[in-house]
């Protein structure tokens, strides 16, 4: 319940922070800054609960999904390629990398349709 709790605070938290940094960078470009941004603080998380496992689960929970999470998924799907690319599973990487890409757009553009049928 507790780390439910912690992403649940995290995720408002990361929110807010990402609604922060939109308001001041009101662009693709703005959500590009905040994507690489996340990229970079996830890395740093997961190296850093990696190498400090004596840590809280509730604040790697606070931290990676909920802070993070809400901050970017970016972060999340690009940790899960990595993890995916470094326990030599390349391929499944690569296809879960383009796939994403490849077929969110699609819903993406499948989604303003169906708002345009309704």
């Amino acid at each position: 319940m507790l780390s439910i709790i912690s992403v649940f605070i995290g995720g408002g938290i990361g929110s807010l922070l990402r609604y922060g940094c939109s308001v001041i960078f009101p662009s693709h470009w703005g959500t590009f800054c905040i994507n690489v941004l996340g990229a970079f603080f996830i890395g740093l998380a997961f190296a850093y609960f990696e190498s400090n496992t004596l840590l809280s689960p509730h604040l790697k929970s606070f931290i990676m999904a909920g802070l993070l999470g809400g901050f970017t998924t970016f972060s999340t799907y690009l940790l899960n390629f990595t993890n995916l690319a470094n326990s030599s599973h390349l391929g499944e990487a690569f296809l879960y990398l383009s796939a994403s890409i490849i077929v969110g757009c699609i819903f993406l553009l499948i989604g303003i349709k169906t708002y345009g049928w309704l």
